[in-house]
């Protein structure tokens, strides 16, 4: 997952700042935001059109069986290997529809959790080029998203070193470079901004505010969080300071539509169907559980246009998966019909 790792360090000082702030202000303002209204269902006739997707796969098979079952909906990460430029070109030919990734893979560099461990002095020239080169070699993909989880700590190289303006400067530049070759291209920003509570959402809200501050409205044309809430898999469970795992996801979406009133896209969410790594017992059902609540209340907002599972094949060699099918033998799990059910009553 890539939501649950810490943060690159910006300030001391400016941290605790702001996490001050945002924990009055959460006080004040949970209890006036209003709760979604709760859907049945999620159809043609509902008041919003949401698009049901999922980080995909470079299985092959597994993207077979997905879009033969009406899945076109799909977001990965751009690198600009041969292999991959070949599988995303021959899954779009199959139907697939790509939200690319333009970040560290696109740029060559190899970050991790204890640092860059190659391709790290990237500049913004380099990114510049390879922005470019992927809308070249990426032909039949038209929306594009800048960087993933840019605050994290093992994403973070080069150019992109946790400076809210070195963002703006890439978001700004790639916005350009796409549009001048694709002019009705969707540029997505801030990466999947994190919405679980606690200091994270704080410091997270604070770099994006300056980032949005230097002008990036002029060139996003939508916004991307990342919804996860391990170890908690039910709505209704209390996260910390009484509020509710719903109450806590409503205000951190509110205050982001109300910075940007941009369109939000949930560009990852989810959680796993096995014991993930604190030993949490989660359960194929549970997860299935879950993905319902979560697609009901995301998809009850006007405002929110794509929610993303994350995603169609779990990870191997990890003690998580939150694929909807399994990742040994690609048999679906419970959650997987659940996203079924949803894309079918939504169309």
């Amino acid at each position: 997952m890539r939501g649950r790792h810490f943060l690159f360090v910006i300030s001391a000082v400016f941290i605790m700042a702001v996490i001050l702030a945002a924990v009055i202000a959460l006080g004040h303002q949970y209890q006036s935001q209003p709760k979604p209204t709760p859907l049945t269902s999620v159809s043609s006739n509902s008041s919003n059109t949401v698009s049901f997707c999922l980080d995909g796969s470079m299985n092959s098979t597994a993207m077979r069986i997905a879009i033969d079952n009406g899945i076109t909906c799909y977001r990965t990460d751009i690198s600009l290997s041969q292999g991959a430029i070949n599988f995303v070109s021959n899954a779009s030919k199959a139907g697939a529809q790509y939200l690319g990734i333009l970040d560290y893979d696109t740029v060559g560099a190899q970050p991790s959790r204890y640092g860059c461990l190659s391709g790290c002095n990237w500049t913004l020239n380099t990114w510049n080029a390879s922005v470019a080169n992927a809308v070249a070699d990426y032909p039949s993909i038209h929306e594009w998203e800048i960087y993933n989880e840019p605050l994290i700590g093992e994403f973070v190289s080069g150019y992109e070193n946790g400076s809210a303006i070195n963002y703006f400067n890439m978001i700004k530049s790639a916005y350009y470079i796409i549009k001048s070759r694709d002019p009705n291209a969707t540029i997505v920003c801030f990466g999947g901004a994190q919405m679980f509570p606690g200091s994270t959402v704080a410091v997270e809200y604070a770099f994006y505010q300056q980032v949005w501050s230097y002008g990036a409205y002029k060139y996003c044309n939508a916004i991307s969080l990342h919804a996860y809430s391990q170890p908690y898999y039910n709505f209704s469970q209390q996260v910390g300071s009484g509020y509710t795992l719903r109450q806590v996801f409503n205000f951190t979406l509110n205050l982001y539509e109300n910075l940007t009133g941009k369109p939000i896209w949930i560009t990852e969410t989810g959680i796993p169907s096995n014991n993930w790594t604190t030993g949490i017992n989660m359960s194929e059902q549970n997860q299935a559980s879950y993905l319902t609540q979560d697609f009901r209340f995301f998809a009850s907002y006007p405002f929110v246009k794509r929610i993303y599972w994350f995603h169609l094949v779990g990870y191997n060699g990890k003690n998580e998966d939150y694929g909807l099918l399994n990742m040994t033998t690609l048999q679906p799990k419970p959650a997987w019909y659940s996203f079924i059910s949803f894309l079918h009553n939504s169309s």
